[in-house]
């Protein structure tokens, strides 16, 4: 690659064009220094003309006739002229700027370290201009393999499996270092490592046991339905913490946030996501398809085939277990299929309908729900609301479960093995690979047992484990850089962002407050550090030593308790924490009204303690942003600053909004992904806050390099700091999938693939164009950007 695309890009390289609309923002209420520090690259040509013709004329005069004077006037003259000379001679020689090296470099052990991550994913052979996520990722790419087993590998997955590493040492180490919660979090990692298949007979007849108890299957050794009841049998089940036809939840009030908490109905958990697939090109533009998994039939197969091998752990025929598994399909089917309308629903509005329970009775027969909220442990009668967030749905289930009524004795058996599916399904993520299969594969022998229970030992006691990798490793310096880092994107976004055209000034006003409402949870809840909270709040968390499946059963009951307690209680933005501390991702919670970023995300490549701003604010930055940007996508824009379900936009500022949202969306729809398309409308909200997220922390590295002068250069990259800003955004979305990894992303996950992600967020940034010199008309700097924030 030639390395001259990687220097410092010079202020007279936009006078022949429209200049970056980024930089021109900024610049339009700061001083000269801006456009002769961070987007000069010294003085001016002309400048330097004029010093030149200044010294020159200094040193022009006349002399008159030497004849005819003496020696003594001639030699007295000659002197007079060498020493008038030498004094021009010094005073240009003070006057001129010393000669300085070209470059000076930060040589900070964190600059060091930031240069080396950086460097380490380049791939310097190709133009950043053509495609900047190979040039950011390439070597990435190119030295990191999926791991075996994994469908998809990926910046967060790899910082992920550091820190799991780290706290299964920490949950291994014998050291005291708390009360009985520290005891629990060990029982329960330790009864997960004895969980191997070496006990898959008795894990198995456990199974069997809660099978049976929930109502018995087709496979029970009493299999009669006489005494089976489908209201009670689902009582169990969704006890158990698994949601066939519906789902349960408890959440703020989105009437009155800061007041109470509400019972809410959602969709129930289904394996199929053939009814959530995009539009995928298998003979247009684009071409076929290259994965081995690319349309429904391929994915009812791997329902088949899972269902199958569950039938015959529990000693059903080859014969007899295919026959049930294709009866489980229909029914699969049939739930899965009203969710296709719902899974593009941006109207939050939508989704707040508010009924009785008295009018669930009346509206949705397939259970005494009365009864069902106190059989789940919710105090409510006739008289209390709860919130159905899609009824046209659960209307549609009402019917589908009301043919059972009346359906001969083999099809209420279907619908009970329904149920016992879904329990099994439930819990099988939880267990080796093998423990429900008849025979080895070759993923089964690559399983890692720890890294498993420490993840799930961490999802179950988050804030416990949390306490643990907090005194290992926690730091409160990067707690104080942190908060400067969201403080100056919070104000890049207000004065910058927000500063729209097509906004009102009251709406603009009101979005500002709700900024500043924002509140920022950095790093881990200081509580969790308590020995007596932590013991207090896992108090009805009963862990039995030696018995993984117990324990499983048992956090489900706990978390079924903990919706309880919170339907009772008042709910509190400002000490709530809804995510493990050793959680590798930030959030954004419309309701609350805040962020958070958990300290398991204080690493490169995300963030450097003490590091170049280039590189936290190109990263880290930037996922602050994002979530911030979050706060006014297409959903999070319907709730104020304390997080109520409110119309508060003017209302042409709203049709506005929305018409800016059509490019971005059309941007997103035409991208492929090895032939496979990107739903520009199911992904829209992330990708909104990707490219917002973006703008607002280049605006915040401009105002603090302003406050603390420009950096220097990174050792080893030959890059600008404007280079390396977008260099370190990039490489946090370096990522691989396998072909079904690939697909089951595009049909599941809101968040566009990390190639697409890194180049379209870029391709839409003039200040990215300007910053590595990409001509316009190129694939990174098209003659047509979309913008929303």
């Amino acid at each position: 690659m030639a390395f001259a695309v990687l220097t410092k890009p010079r202020t007279n390289g936009h006078k022949n064009g429209a200049a970056c609309t980024e930089e021109n923002e900024l610049l339009n209420t700061t001083s000269v220094k801006m456009t002769e520090a961070p987007f000069g690259g010294g003085r001016s040509d002309s400048d330097e003309d004029d010093i030149v013709e200044d010294y020159d004329e200094g040193v022009t005069f006349k002399t008159p006739c030497l004849r005819g004077r003496t020696a003594l006037e001639r030699f007295l003259l000659v002197v007079l002229l060498v020493c008038l000379v030498i004094i021009i001679g010094l005073a240009v020689g003070l006057t001129r700027p010393q000669i300085m090296p070209v470059t000076k470099y930060c040589k900070s052990s964190s600059c060091v370290q930031a240069a080396g991550s950086l460097v380490s994913s380049i791939d310097w052979s190709t133009n950043p201009c053509d495609n900047f996520y190979q040039f950011a990722c390439g070597n990435w790419l190119r030295t990191h393999p999926i791991p075996r087993g994994y469908n998809h590998w990926d910046r967060f997955q790899e910082l992920s499996g550091h820190n799991l590493y780290v706290l299964s040492n920490l949950i291994e180490s014998d050291t005291p270092t708390g009360g009985v919660s520290f005891d629990k979090t060990r029982a329960m990692y330790k009864s997960c490592m004895e969980a191997t298949s070496n006990r898959r007979q008795q894990i198995l007849q456990q199974f069997a046991s809660i099978i049976d108890d929930i109502g018995g299957w087709s496979l029970s050794a009493n299999n009669s339905l006489d005494q089976w009841n489908f209201m009670v049998g689902l009582e169990k089940v969704h006890k158990l913490g698994a949601w066939p036809f519906f789902k349960l939840k408890v959440e703020v009030d989105e009437r009155e946030p800061t007041k109470s908490n509400i019972i809410k109905i959602d969709l129930g958990e289904t394996v199929l996501p053939s009814i959530l697939k995009p539009e995928v090109n298998s003979t247009g533009e684009g071409g076929p398809l290259p994965m081995e998994v690319k349309d429904s039939d391929k994915l009812t197969d791997i329902f088949l085939e899972e269902t199958v091998h569950l039938f015959t752990s529990f000693g059903d025929s080859l014969e007899s277990a295919r026959a049930r598994a294709l009866r489980m399909l229909m029914i699969e089917e049939h739930v899965s299929q009203p969710m296709l309308q719902y899974h593009h629903v941006h109207d939050r509005f939508s989704l707040f309908n508010t009924m009785t329970v008295a009018e669930l009775e009346y509206n949705f027969t397939m259970v005494n729900w009365v009864q069902y909220f106190l059989v789940m442990g919710f105090g409510v009668d006739a008289e209390t609301e709860v919130v159905v967030m899609y009824p046209n749905y659960m209307g549609n289930i009402t019917d589908f479960i009301r043919t059972f009524h009346d359906a001969p004795e083999s099809a209420k058996g279907d619908l009970r093995d329904y149920l016992a599916l879904s329990v099994l399904r439930s819990f099988k993520q939880y267990f080796e690979r093998d423990m429900f299969e008849l025979k080895q594969t070759e993923e089964d022998s690559i399983d890692e047992p720890w890294k498993r229970c420490t993840f799930y030992t961490n999802k179950a006691l988050g804030f416990s484990t949390g306490a643990m990798y907090v005194k290992s490793t926690g730091s409160e310096d990067s707690v104080k850089d942190m908060e400067r880092l969201i403080t100056f994107v919070k104000i890049a976004f207000k004065d910058h962002l927000l500063h729209k055209f097509w906004m009102d000034k009251g709406t603009q006003k009101r979005a500002e407050k709700k900024v500043d409402a924002i509140i920022n949870k950095i790093s881990y809840p200081s509580y969790i550090l308590n020995d007596t909270f932590l013991d207090k709040y896992y108090e009805k968390l009963v862990v039995v030593p030696h018995d993984w499946l117990a324990n499983l059963v048992s956090w489900r009951a706990f978390l079924l308790e903990v919706m309880n307690a919170d339907l009772r209680a008042i709910p509190d933005r400002k000490t709530s924490w809804l995510r493990p501390p050793v959680t590798v991702n930030a959030f954004y919670s419309a309701t609350r009204n805040d962020v958070i970023f958990p300290i398991a995300m204080f690493h490169l490549p995300f963030y450097i303690p003490d590091g170049p701003g280039a590189v936290n604010f190109g990263a880290m930055g930037s996922i602050i942003g994002h979530e911030i940007t979050h706060a006014f996508d297409i959903q999070g824009r319907q709730y104020d600053g304390e997080g109520k379900l409110s119309d508060w936009w003017n209302k042409e500022t709203s049709k506005r909004f929305k018409e800016t949202t059509i490019c971005m969306k059309d941007q997103y729809s035409n991208i492929t992904v090895r032939g496979a398309r990107v739903d520009g409308d199911f992904t829209l909200d992330e990708n909104i806050a990707d490219n917002g997220g973006l703008r607002a922390a280049m605006f915040a590295y401009q105002m603090w390099t302003e406050d603390f002068g420009e950096e220097l250069q990174l050792p080893g990259l030959n890059m600008s700091v404007y280079q390396v800003f977008y260099t370190s955004f990039a490489q946090m979305y370096c990522s691989k999938w396998t072909d079904a990894g690939l697909y089951y992303h595009l049909l599941t996950d809101p968040h566009t693939p990390g190639s697409a992600r890194v180049n379209a967020a870029l391709a839409n940034s003039e200040t990215f164009s300007w910053a590595f010199g990409c001509p316009s008309g190129t694939k990174m700097s098209p003659r047509t950007r979309c913008e929303v924030w």
